[in-house]
């Protein structure tokens, strides 16, 4: 909040979560009740001296301590929020009367990690003893699992676990970032993220919910065999999801509109009476501030930006509710904002077209943010592999020429991949596609090499130094590559991400129609050459890739005009 030294000179050095024992180890926990019990006030007992080490035993009045959460002194705030942590974990009747919502919760997205460190324990002793009324943060608590603090995400961890044991249907949209924990961190908080995703998987199945868990390969070991049916993922989307799970309904008809996915991609007669609408709906405009949007549910996010489900007025007298999605940079990105609020204003830029999905609302402060349509169709992410070859060639016709669009107007995309394509429900007919992310792919390069899955890169992502930096070439290049997908049922190349990288950069995918019987061959020499390695071999425009498209599609006699 004041960009004051993180590290709060003068003050001891930060709790260590191995030195210092915060929040629990499943495996030192599986003792009998006496010796967890021990284990845990021992625990405690060390966090709380750290505390007083700072700022001193703690009045023992938890309206007088939560007083100082609102304070201007990050000092006080600081002091408030582990004074408040200490007495809930002394105390579990205290807990109850912790200020959740509007007093911790807030905190955890200070930029004095201190703070947080606070905020989160507090919260994460809350959860323990009453997971209802911790309930209300858990949306700032899920934004914690991604932290660039560990004891913050540690914290972050218990206390969607203790939400989770009682309400494992409202942390769902934390699985995401528990998978990515169990996956990629380090040693504590890996294998509290580990056994916390188990068992509310587990417990999910338990309570009837899903039928699949559906996972990227790197987290299929994690699992291992726990919920009832697990699928490996082929694509490493870390946009998307790295854990999906879907209803025992959905697992009979799981298609984002409807059709039946486990159909494959050469059967699409489920939505045989639907077509492309006969016109696009407009979104209603917005004219409102970041605080008038009402958070609903967290959305996950990326390595850029946090999500939500969010809900706001529509401009002008008697405005509607609508629900958006309200993304914000994430705290820890370390991107410089400038770049982030140029690619929004370039986003803004091409939004007046029909399959570019529209920014509604955008400002700065805290840090960059901006609202979108929400896509209740899903993302182009579900749709491969779950939609016959005539919707798959409207929906790559709907990207092309949202692309076309962009470039007309000087605007490279950089990231395009289905995950970025979202689907917006029109009654009676199919999900219409919108590409966003606009100008994402310089600040995406800044958190990740490549900006994109492996799977959906250009040669110049993986290796700009033989292929050059990318252009509009490379957004040409990831048309094709959706397109490949949407027609195949998979990308491009599939397996392990350096294997993937390498093969972008080498070899020649198979030929879509090699893949997926009911593929014309006809679409196998235009991905053949959007995919060409050399950026001079390719299209030589995202024009050129629209009007050969349109080429190829007036010979399969499709029911609608492209």
């Amino acid at each position: 909040m004041d960009g004051r030294e993180p590290d709060r000179p003068g003050r001891d050095a930060a709790p260590d979560p191995e030195r210092d024992g915060v929040g629990a180890d499943p495996e030192r926990d599986r003792g009998a009740g006496a010796d967890a019990a021990a284990a845990r006030r021992e625990r405690l007992d060390r966090l709380r001296e750290t505390a007083r080490d700072r700022w001193g035993r703690p009045a023992d009045d938890v309206d007088a301590a939560a007083a100082g959460l609102d304070s201007d002194d990050p000092d006080e705030r600081a002091e408030a929020a582990w004074a408040l942590a200490e007495l809930a974990a002394a105390d579990p009747d205290r807990a109850r009367r912790l200020p959740v919502a509007d007093g911790l919760a807030p905190l955890l997205t200070d930029d004095d990690r201190w703070i947080r460190r606070g905020a989160s324990w507090a919260l994460a002793a809350v959860a323990a003893d009453h997971p209802a009324r911790a309930r209300p943060g858990l949306d700032a608590v899920a934004e914690g699992l991604t932290d660039g603090d560990p004891l913050v995400r540690e914290n972050a961890v218990l206390a969607v676990a203790g939400v989770g044991r009682e309400y494992p249907r409202s942390v769902e949209p934390a699985l995401r970032d528990l998978a990515t924990l169990a996956a990629a961190d380090d040693g504590r908080v890996r294998r509290l993220a580990a056994g916390t995703l188990r068992r509310l998987l587990v417990r999910l199945d338990e309570d009837g919910f899903p039928r699949a868990v559906e996972v990227t390969p790197d987290v299929a070991e994690v699992l291992r065999g726990d919920p009832d049916v697990v699928e490996v993922t082929d694509e490493d989307d870390r946009d998307g999801p790295v854990v999906r799970v879907r209803d025992a309904s959905a697992d009979e008809e799981s298609g984002v509109d409807g059709s039946d996915a486990s159909r494959g991609p050469e059967d699409d007669s489920g939505a045989a009476s639907l077509g492309p609408p006969d016109r696009i709906p407009e979104v209603p405009a917005v004219d409102a501030d970041r605080p008038e949007f009402d958070r609903l549910a967290a959305l996950g996010g990326g390595p850029l930006t946090t999500a939500a489900k969010a809900r706001v007025r529509t401009a002008g007298e008697g405005g509607q509710h609508l629900v958006t999605v309200l993304r914000t940079l994430r705290p820890d990105a370390g991107v410089d904002p400038e770049t982030v609020e140029a690619a929004v204003r370039a986003w803004v830029g091409v939004a007046d077209h029909d399959h570019v999905a529209p920014v509604l609302a955008r400002g700065s402060a805290p840090r960059p943010w901006f609202a979108t349509e929400f896509m209740d169709g899903g993302s182009l992410r579900d749709a491969v592999g779950s939609v016959g070859v005539e919707r798959a060639v409207w929906y790559a016709h709907c990207v092309v020429t949202a692309v076309c669009h962009a470039h007309a107007r000087g605007v490279v995309h950089g990231a395009l991949r289905p995950g970025a394509v979202g689907l917006s429900r029109t009654f009676g007919s199919w999900p219409v596609p919108k590409v966003g992310d606009w100008g994402f792919g310089e600040p995406l390069s800044a958190v990740r090499d490549p900006p994109v899955p492996p799977a959906y890169a250009a040669p110049e992502h993986v290796d700009p130094a033989a292929f050059g930096p990318p252009d509009p070439a490379t957004d040409v290049y990831q048309v094709g590559a959706v397109v490949y997908a949407l027609l195949a049922g998979r990308p491009p190349f599939v397996g392990d991400p350096e294997e993937v990288a390498r093969a972008v950069r080498t070899e020649d995918p198979a030929p879509p129609s090699a893949l997926t019987s009911g593929v014309p061959e006809a679409f196998d020499p235009l991905v053949d050459r959007a995919l060409a390695k050399e950026k001079r071999a390719r299209f030589e425009t995202a024009e050129d890739l629209r009007r050969e498209l349109e080429v190829v599609a007036r010979d399969l006699s499709l029911p609608f005009d492209l």
